[in-house]
C-alpha cells in the first residue's frame, strides 16, 4: 500500500473509533519530587536496574524514591545515556562532551571534550550518546555521526552525501539497536544502518536509499522496534513511520498528526493487555492499535500541549517511562490478569458508579448503577444497553435474578425488568407491604417463597403467586431482628437455611422449626470465637455450603451449622483496611475480598495475605460492585469502569522482590563505593546512613523493609515503609548489614542485601597502640623496679656497712671497757691474796685479748671462731664471778654452720647482757645456754638465761644497749634481702607467771650475709 491510499483508510477508521478512549493510569514526576529539571531529553536503565534521566540541567539517577544528582557534572543539557558491557555509564553532556561514569564510585571522566574555541565545527557537540552491544559509543552533531571506540579510545567520523531540506547537510541523529544487534541511525536525512564489516552507514529510507522505491524526502527523529521486528519511527512533520527490515517496505501515517510533529514511537500494551504503539509528539501522546488501525489522542497530554522527547520501555517492571518537557510520566502496563472496561459516555450520564453486578445469562451481566437505571452488558460484543426506571433516580443496592427475572433493590423501591418495553417497572405487589421505600435485598428460597429485606422495617416473606405476606414468625421476633440494627444482605445455603447479615448485630439464620432468628455468636460452638466485625456488609455462599462474611473489621467463614471456622480481622491479620465490603472463595480455598485499600487475597492454610491495588492494575482501590463468576473470574465495579480479574493469573506465584543499595551517606555527605566490597570508614566517619530500594518503582507504601546488623543486633528489625537506616557511634569493628524487602503481597526478597562495613578505630584504640603502651609501661615499671632494687640494695649495703662500722666502733669501745673490768678483777685477786687464781685469770684474759686483737682486723669471721671467742669470754666472766653461774654451748657439728661468715660482735652483746643483767642480780641457780643449728639455709641461734628477766630493774643506756641496737640494725638490713631474717627477745615465766629468764632467738640467713 502506498502512503496516500493508506492515509485515507486510516483516517476513516480512526474517526469511527474515537468513542472508546483508552484508560491509562499515569504517575507524574517533576522537580517537586526532586528532579533537577522538568525538561527530560533521554531515559535509560543501567545493568543494576536504576533509571537514568537526562534533563536540560543535569543527569540524574532515580531509584524509585529519590533522584540522585551527579554534582560533578554541574549544569549541562544531557541528550543521551547508556551502559557498556561492564555496567559503566556513558553520557553526552553539552558542557563536557562524551563522559564516562564509573558504576561503583560515580566518578565522572570526560573522554572527548566539546571544543567551541577552535575552527573545527565537528568537535563542538557530541550528542545523543548511545553504547551498542559491541561497546561502541555513537554520538552525533550537526555535521556527522561519530563512533567512539571505548577500548581503543578512538573517535571515528561518518558523513552523508545528500543535503537536507534547504540545501544544508543537517545530520542530527539518534541511535537504537534491534534484537538482531543491528545498529540503526535515525537521521534528519533518513534511516541508516551500520555495516560493521564494511565500517560504513547504509541508507535504507531517504534520498540516498539503496532501494529506489524508498528514495523520498523525509525527516526522522527517534525509533524503536516492536515484537514483530518492525521499526516505528517519529517523522516530525511527516507523521508516524513504519519500516520493515525484512522486505524494506515502509508506511507513513500522517492522518491524525496533521498539526503535530511526531518525535518518537514505542510499542507497549494498553490497560487490557493489547499491543499498542505509543506515539510521542510535540503536543502529547497518542495510542495506535496496529490490529484495528485506530488512533487515540490522550487528553491528559494534548489538553496541556505537553511535548514528548523520549520513551523507555522498562520490561523488567512493566513500565513505560515517558520523558517530556513537563517531567516524566510513568505508565505501568504489566497488569497480567486484569482488564479494564469503560462504560461509554454516550450510554449513560457519567459519572456513574457500578454498585452491583449479577449474571444475566449467556455470559452477559446486569450492572446496577448509582443512578439512571440498570445496564445490560454483553462482554463478548462490548455492548452496553441502559434500562432506565422512568423518571426515578434511584441508587441500586443490589441486582438479583429471581426466577429468571431481574429484580433491582434501590433506595426508591424495587423494580423488575419488563422484556417488552426494555424498561424496569416498579414492583408494587411486593413493596406495597412496606411503608419505607429503601430496600436492600431479596431472594426466592427453595420452597418458592420470596424474602424481601427493607432498611427500617426488616424482613417479610411473600407468596409470589398470591402476593400475600406469609407470617412465618411472631411480629415481636421480627422486630427484635432489626432492633438497633438493619439488614444488609440475605443468602440461602444448600441446606435451605436462610442467613441474614445485619449491621451492627452480626449474622443470623432463621430456625424455621422454632420460628426464630438465631445469632451465631450465641451458639455454644462459637464460645471464644468472633466474626471479623458486627456490622456485616456482604455475605456469599461458598462452594462447600459455608457462609462467607465481609464486615467492618474483617472477614470470616461460617460452617453450615453456624460455627465460625476462619477469621481474618484487623487484630489478628495484616489487613490494609478494616472496611471489607464483598467476599468470594476460589477453588483453591483462598478468600478474595474487597476493601477501600484494594482487593485482599487471604489463604486460611498459611494465614498469608496478598494485596491487589492500582499498582497491579485495579482502576481504583475501593471497588463497589463485586461478583465472582466461578471458577476463575472476578468482576469489580467502579465509577464509569469495570475491572475483570483473571483469578488463575492473579492467584499464581508472586515474584520475589529484589533489593539494591541506593546510596551511602557518611556524616551527611553521599559517598560512592563498590557495594560488593567492604565499606571501610575512618574513625571520624562513624555516622553512616544507608538507603536501599527494590527497583520496582512502586509507591513507598507498597514496599516494606527489615534489617539486621550482624555483630550489633541479635534480631531482625522492621522498618515498615522506611527505606533508610542510620547508625552513629558504632564501636570500631567489622559489621555485616543484611536488608530484606517485602512487597505488597507479603513476599520477602529471596536473597537479602549484604553490605560489609568496617569502622577503623582511632590509633589510640588500636591493639598496636595498646600493646605499644603496655610494653612502654612494662618497660618503665621494669626499669623503675630495677632502679629501686639497685637503690635498695645499695642502701642496704650502706646500712649494713654503717652498722658494721658502728659495731666495730662499739667493739673498740668495748675492748678498753672489757680490759678495765678484767684488770680490776686481777687486782682484786692480788689484794685478797689469791695470787694463783689471779694468775689463771690473767692467763685466760691475755688469751682473750689476743683473740680480740686478731678479730678486730676482720669484718667477718667464721661462726666457729665467733663461738670460740664467745666461749673464752663466758669462761672469763664465770671465773670473775666465782663461778656463780653455769653455762652450756650446744653447737651443731655442721661444716656449713661452722664456716658461715658473720660479723664478730653479733652474739656477744646479748650474752653479756644475759650475764650482767639477767644472772648476776639473781639469787640461787644461774644458768646460761647458747645453742646454734642449721635449718633451711638459716642459722637458728638462741641465748637463754634463767635470770631475773628484763623487767627486774630499769637499765641505764650503755655500750650493751647500743650493741643490741647495732645488732638489730644488721637484722633490718638482712630482712631486706631475706624476709625470714629476724631477732626476737622472749620473756620466760614459771608456772606462777613470775619472770624466769630471757630467751634471745636469732634466725640468720647464710647466703645473704
Amino acid at each position: 500500500m502506498r502512503p496516500t491510499g493508506f492515509l485515507t483508510l486510516f483516517f476513516l477508521l480512526t474517526w469511527n473509533a474515537r468513542a472508546q478512549m483508552p484508560i491509562l493510569t499515569l504517575e507524574h514526576l517533576t522537580t517537586k519530587e526532586g528532579m533537577p529539571s522538568n525538561d527530560v531529553w533521554c531515559l535509560n536503565k543501567d545493568r543494576r536496574g536504576f533509571l537514568w534521566i537526562g534533563t536540560g540541567r543535569n543527569l540524574c539517577r532515580y531509584d524509585g524514591y529519590n533522584f540522585l544528582r551527579l554534582d560533578s557534572l554541574q549544569l549541562g543539557y544531557c541528550s543521551g545515556v547508556s551502559t557498556d558491557s561492564k555496567g559503566d555509564l556513558y553520557t553526552s553532556v553539552d558542557t563536557r562532551g562524551i563522559a564516562r561514569i564509573d558504576r561503583n564510585t560515580m566518578e565522572v571522566t570526560t573522554l572527548v571534550h566539546n571544543n567551541y574555541d577552535d575552527q573545527d565545527t565537528g568537535n563542538d557537540l557530541h550528542e545523543q550518546g548511545m553504547v551498542d552491544s559491541y561497546d561502541q559509543m555513537w554520538v552525533c552533531d550537526y555535521t556527522s555521526v561519530q563512533r567512539y571506540d571505548i577500548a581503543r579510545k578512538k573517535l571515528h567520523r561518518y558523513t552523508f552525501k545528500g543535503p537536507a531540506n534547504g540545501g544544508d547537510v543537517y545530520q542530527y541523529a539518534s541511535f537504537f539497536e534491534d534484537r538482531q544487534r543491528v545498529l540503526w541511525i535515525v537521521s534528519e536525512l533518513g534511516l541508516y544502518y551500520y555495516d560493521r564489516r564494511a565500517d560504513r552507514l547504509v541508507c535504507v529510507l531517504g534520498q540516498d536509499a539503496i532501494y529506489p522505491e524508498n528514495r523520498i524526502h523525509i525527516r526522522l527523529s527517534r525509533g524503536s522496534q516492536d515484537a514483530a521486528g518492525d521499526l516505528w519511527i517519529g517523522g516530525y512533520e511527516y507523521g508516524l513511520v513504519k519500516y520493515s527490515p525484512v522486505n524494506h517496505r515502509f508506511e507513513v501515517r500522517k492522518a491524525g498528526f496533521e498539526h503535530n510533529n511526531v518525535v518518537c514511537a514505542r510499542e507497549s500494551w494498553d490497560e487490557n493487555g493489547r499491543r499498542v504503539i505509543f506515539v510521542g509528539t510535540n503536543d502529547g501522546v497518542s495510542l495506535y492499535h496496529p490490529g484495528s488501525q485506530v488512533f487515540y489522542h490522550l487528553p491528559e497530554f494534548y489538553n496541556r500541549g505537553i511535548r514528548v522527547k523520549d520513551m523507555y520501555d522498562d520490561k523488567a517492571n512493566g513500565i513505560l517511562w515517558i520523558g517530556t518537557n513537563e517531567g516524566i510520566f510513568k505508565y505501568r502496563y504489566r497488569n497480567a490478569g486484569i482488564r479494564t472496561v469503560a462504560i461509554p459516555a454516550d450510554v449513560v450520564r457519567r459519572p456513574v458508579q457500578v454498585t452491583s453486578i449479577q449474571p444475566a445469562g449467556d455470559g452477559n451481566y446486569w450492572l446496577g448503577l448509582s443512578h439512571s437505571g440498570v445496564l445490560h452488558w454483553k462482554p463478548a460484543e462490548g455492548v452496553f444497553k441502559l434500562h432506565p426506571y422512568g423518571q426515578e433516580e434511584a441508587f441500586v443496592d443490589k441486582v438479583r435474578v429471581i426466577d429468571n427475572q431481574a429484580y433491582v433493590f434501590t433506595d426508591k423501591g424495587v423494580f423488575t425488568g419488563n422484556n417488552a418495553s426494555g424498561r424496569f417497572e416498579p414492583w408494587y405487589s411486593g413493596t406495597k407491604l412496606f411503608r419505607n421505600t429503601d430496600f436492600r435485598d431479596g431472594l426466592l428460597d427453595k420452597k418458592g417463597r420470596l424474602w424481601i429485606a427493607n432498611l427500617n422495617e426488616g424482613l417479610k416473606v411473600i407468596d409470589p403467586a398470591t402476593g400475600r405476606e406469609l407470617h412465618l414468625w411472631e411480629t415481636v421476633k421480627g422486630r427484635k431482628l432489626v432492633n438497633q440494627s438493619y439488614i444488609k444482605a440475605m443468602r440461602e445455603t444448600p441446606d435451605g437455611r436462610i442467613w441474614i447479615a445485619t449491621c451492627s448485630r452480626g449474622l443470623f439464620f432463621y430456625d424455621e422449626q422454632n420460628a426464630t432468628f438465631i445469632n451465631i455468636e450465641d451458639l455454644p460452638a462459637n464460645k471464644g470465637r468472633r466474626l471479623g466485625g458486627e456490622c456485616i456488609n456482604a455475605i456469599q455462599v461458598a462452594p462447600d455450603g459455608a457462609v462467607l462474611v465481609a464486615s467492618w473489621g474483617g472477614v470470616s467463614k461460617v460452617a453450615p451449622d453456624g460455627r465460625i471456622t476462619d477469621s481474618f480481622d484487623f487484630q489478628s491479620a495484616s489487613l490494609k483496611d478494616t472496611y471489607c465490603s464483598n467476599i468470594a472463595e476460589t477453588p483453591d480455598g483462598r478468600l478474595w475480598f474487597s476493601t477501600n485499600e484494594g482487593v485482599h487475597i487471604a489463604d486460611p492454610k498459611t494465614r498469608a495475605i496478598r494485596y491487589l491495588t492500582t499498582i497491579e492494575g485495579l482502576r481504583s482501590n475501593a471497588p463497589v460492585g463485586f461478583y465472582y463468576h466461578s471458577p476463575g473470574e472476578l468482576l469489580l465495579g467502579y465509577v464509569n469502569m469495570i475491572n475483570v480479574l483473571d483469578i488463575d493469573l492473579l492467584g499464581g506465584n508472586v515474584r520475589s522482590p529484589r533489593i539494591a543499595l541506593a546510596s551511602v551517606e557518611v556524616k551527611g555527605k553521599k559517598v560512592f563505593r563498590n557495594a560488593g566490597r567492604e565499606i571501610v570508614l575512618e574513625p571520624d566517619e562513624n555516622s553512616v546512613n544507608f538507603s536501599f530500594t527494590t527497583l520496582n518503582f512502586e509507591p513507598a507504601s507498597q514496599n516494606a523493609y527489615s534489617y539486621q546488623l550482624e555483630g550489633y543486633d541479635k534480631h531482625w528489625i522492621d522498618l515498615g515503609n522506611a527505606h533508610t537506616v542510620s547508625f552513629a557511634n558504632l564501636p570500631a569493628r567489622s559489621y555485616t548489614l543484611l536488608v530484606r524487602s517485602t512487597n505488597a503481597s507479603g513476599v520477602v526478597s529471596k536473597d537479602p542485601l549484604v553490605v560489609r562495613l568496617t569502622i577503623r578505630p582511632y590509633f589510640t584504640s588500636t591493639w598496636f597502640f595498646r600493646v605499644l603502651i603496655g610494653l612502654t609501661i612494662a618497660g618503665l615499671i621494669v626499669a623503675m623496679m630495677r632502679w629501686r632494687v639497685r637503690t635498695l640494695h645499695e642502701r642496704d649495703r650502706l646500712d649494713l656497712q654503717i652498722t658494721e662500722w658502728k659495731l666495730k666502733a662499739l667493739q673498740s669501745q668495748m675492748n678498753p671497757h672489757f680490759l678495765f673490768n678484767s684488770l680490776n678483777s686481777v687486782q682484786n685477786y692480788l689484794l685478797t691474796n689469791r695470787g694463783v687464781e689471779g694468775a689463771k685469770y690473767l692467763s685466760k684474759f691475755s688469751k682473750l685479748v689476743r683473740q680480740i686483737m686478731e678479730n678486730s682486723n676482720y669484718q667477718y669471721l667464721s661462726f666457729e671462731k665467733i663461738i670460740d671467742t664467745l666461749k673464752l669470754y663466758v669462761e672469763i666472766e664465770s671465773f670473775r664471778f666465782n663461778h656463780e653461774f653455769t653455762y652450756v654451748f650446744d653447737i651443731e657439728e655442721n661444716d656449713v654452720l661452722l664456716d658461715a661468715q658473720l660479723p664478730p660482735m653479733l652474739l656477744q652483746p646479748y650474752v653479756e647482757n644475759a650475764i650482767w643483767h639477767g644472772l648476776m642480780p639473781k639469787e640461787g641457780d644461774k644458768n646460761l645456754t647458747i645453742r646454734a643449728l642449721l635449718k633451711d639455709r638459716h642459722i637458728v641461734c638462741t641465748i637463754q638465761d634463767n635470770g631475773v628477766g628484763r623487767d627486774f630493774s630499769p637499765r641505764t643506756e650503755g655500750h650493751i644497749s647500743r650493741g643490741q641496737e647495732m645488732t638489730r640494725g644488721i637484722f633490718e638490713a638482712l630482712r631486706q634481702k631475706d624476709s625470714e631474717a629476724k631477732i626476737e627477745l622472749i620473756d620466760l615465766f614459771d608456772n606462777e607467771k613470775k619472770p624466769a629468764g630471757t630467751l634471745v632467738k636469732m634466725i640468720i640467713p647464710i647466703e645473704n650475709v
